[in-house]
């Protein structure tokens, strides 16, 4: 898509400044001339010369509507109940519409909106349009627009070209942008989709955001989802579950790998990778040889993450043995562990055990904190809180010092509702710098999330529950928290 054509679909955030109701000049036949102006648009059959002149007439017709304020609604719906009256198809006008709509109402309309988003429209036909639409609602979050928000889950072909940043957005990191600046408010709409939804994109965009945000209502259904239904919504589940690494689950998805579905097997191994336990070893290297390339593919990766002498063993044995394609993923294992052939050979066994050890612990350094860290308070990590989600970043500031291991040893799983918020103010800012923050929000919510039910948060030799001593005197252990 060029420069050109993405500018239009920016032309909703150009006019939104416009209050509703603002200005009533116009004319009827001015608006219906408005109207006409964005009808039956096909970018492909224009020359760029024409392009230009589109444009700039897009735009007028935009604010012509805008600035007549309910009036320009009014004729905008009624044009949209024709098109669907003649059984007509106008995806780019009804798309521009909504965007219109929303600068002119916004969330008086959301309502509106939701319907035409959820109607008979192919919402990747113009995604600008829906996107930044959606992101506006999303960053007021009001109650009146999860309709809005909901709607969009259905697609994951829609795409965006962030111009001042060079960075394509593309599923599902689009939805993670408009549901992430919606805040902790979102969950319990997505966790009413997952139980309600008949639609599986819109099944596999929910289940995707409350793993990201470690909802565990949504875990019974997420197991369920993982049992039944298409491949599709199955290994997304069974990703899921990898991600929220509860001890319930290790045995469904040491299951999957022997599944004669590639996808299915797939995802049981990538869930074994985010599930982080070592007991996957010994399963993961029997599916080496598999005739499946992707498959194997991230096995090798799963057996770097989890390292154990018996796993590199088994990388360094397939290296030798396989294709010529299998060899080289294992050689680059090995290259990126620092490690050849000869030198792990000569090690004796308990040289193997501290090397791969040494190799696990160094992902678990940075969530440690070392004996001469200046300490964070609870109080003080809430004061943090509060400074990033009002500066849209977790960088500078009065806590600039502070890193992941300070915010793991100060809060708890209580907390993910104030990092969730804190990472819809960073959210706000659309960029591929604010993702590199919530990347590291992600994984702390993860552990935190995981703090409930899980002995060790991270890599270890077999997940567990954790052992606390109950005491009738202390009513918190016989709550929710030691539900499952």
């Amino acid at each position: 898509m060029s420069k050109r054509w993405m500018a239009w679909g920016m032309a909703a955030v150009i006019v939104w400044s416009y209050p509703y109701g603002w200005g009533q000049q116009a004319t009827e036949e001015q608006l219906q001339q408005a109207v006409s102006v964005l009808r039956k648009i096909n970018p492909a059959e224009l020359t760029k010369e024409q392009q230009q002149q589109k444009g700039m007439e897009m735009n007028q017709a935009w604010q012509t509507l805008v600035q007549a304020g309910s009036r320009g609604a009014a004729v905008l719906k009624a044009e949209i109940q024709a098109i669907d009256a003649a059984n007509e198809r106008d995806d780019y006008f009804k798309l521009g519409a909504g965007a219109i709509l929303w600068g002119i109402g916004q969330t008086k309309e959301a309502d509106t909106i939701a319907a035409l988003w959820s109607g008979n429209v192919d919402l990747a036909a113009n995604y600008n349009y829906v996107f930044y639409t959606a992101f506006a609602a999303a960053m007021t979050q009001d109650p009146h627009v999860p309709g809005m928000l909901q709607a969009v889950l259905r697609d994951q072909q829609g795409r965006i070209f962030v111009v001042q940043h060079s960075m394509p957005v593309a599923w599902p990191t689009t939805h993670q942008f408009i549901w992430g600046a919606y805040g902790s408010k979102g969950k319990s709409h997505l966790v009413k989709l997952l139980s309600e939804s008949t639609d599986d994109t819109t099944l596999i965009s929910a289940l995707t955001l409350l793993t990201k945000q470690q909802e565990l209502s949504a875990l019974e259904r997420i197991r369920t989802m993982a049992g039944e239904g298409s491949t599709s919504v199955r290994a997304k589940a069974i990703m899921a579950l990898g991600t929220f690494g509860h001890p319930q689950d290790f045995d469904l998805l040491a299951a999957g790998l022997k599944s004669d579905d590639s996808e299915i097997a797939w995802a049981s191994a990538y869930g074994l990778y985010e599930y982080e336990d070592l007991r996957a070893v010994p399963l993961l290297a029997a599916c080496l040889n598999t005739s499946d390339d992707a498959l194997a593919q991230e096995v090798i990766s799963c057996l770097g993450y989890l390292a154990t002498p018996e796993g590199i063993q088994a990388v360094i044995d397939c290296g030798k043995t396989t294709s010529e394609n299998r060899r080289y993923q294992c050689n680059e294992l090995l290259r990126h562990l620092k490690l050849s052939e000869e030198e792990f050979t000569k090690l004796s066994a308990e040289e193997k055990n501290k090397f791969t050890q040494e190799l696990r612990e160094r992902y678990e350094k940075k969530y440690q904190l070392q004996p001469d860290d200046k300490p964070l308070t609870h109080e003080e990590f809430l004061k943090a809180a509060a400074q990033w989600k009002a500066a849209g970043r977790i960088t500078d500031g009065d806590y600039e010092w502070v890193e992941d291991r300070h915010v793991m040893a100060a809060a708890t799983a209580a907390d993910i509702d104030v990092l969730l918020d804190v990472e819809a103010a960073c959210y706000r800012r659309l960029s591929d710098e604010c993702l590199t923050e919530t990347r590291i929000l992600d994984q702390i919510i993860q552990r935190l999330g995981r703090s409930r039910y899980r002995a060790v948060v991270g890599v270890c030799e077999k997940v567990q529950t954790p052992k606390v001593e109950l005491k009738v005197s202390d009513p918190i252990l016989f709550g929710p928290k030691f539900a499952l």
